[in-house]
């Protein structure tokens, strides 16, 4: 049997970040080009996330698109408001090596107190987030 693409249930289309909840039950975020993720916008998103939400923990992928940057407050912010974000478990999906460096970089040294990973490609990344419980 061959599983169908899931499709999207809410949508939320900012001019940095496109957010979308989809029929798997995972929020898919991709950051736009030239996005940089500082302060401002994690705090604005972390609203959007409980909308697409509807409040409750959810599984996350996360991806990027050309030139996108994270300030270090915000990396270093990520841990403070992880106890009140809607994500409860992150899938990075990195195509560049530039982006595993900063994604290996932030596990390692901001240690992540829900589930984070980082892939190389989507499939992987959902395979691993339908393995955890929210």
């Amino acid at each position: 049997m061959t599983e169908t693409k899931p499709y999207t249930i809410k949508e939320l289309d900012l001019p940095e970040v496109n957010i979308q909840t989809k029929s798997n039950g995972i929020v898919y975020l991709l950051f736009k080009d030239d996005c940089t993720l500082d302060i401002d916008l994690q705090m604005r998103l972390l609203e959007h996330y409980h909308d697409m939400t509807g409040g409750k923990l959810m599984p996350f992928i996360v991806m990027a698109a050309e030139n996108v940057t994270i300030t270090k407050e915000a990396r270093d912010n990520a841990v403070k408001i992880e106890d009140i974000s809607m994500i409860g478990a992150s899938a990075v999906i990195v195509t560049s090596l530039p982006y595993k460096l900063i994604a290996n970089f932030y596990l390692k040294f901001n240690k992540p107190k829900r589930p984070f990973k980082v892939f190389s490609n989507e499939d992987d990344g959902i395979a691993w987030l339908k393995t955890l419980t929210m």
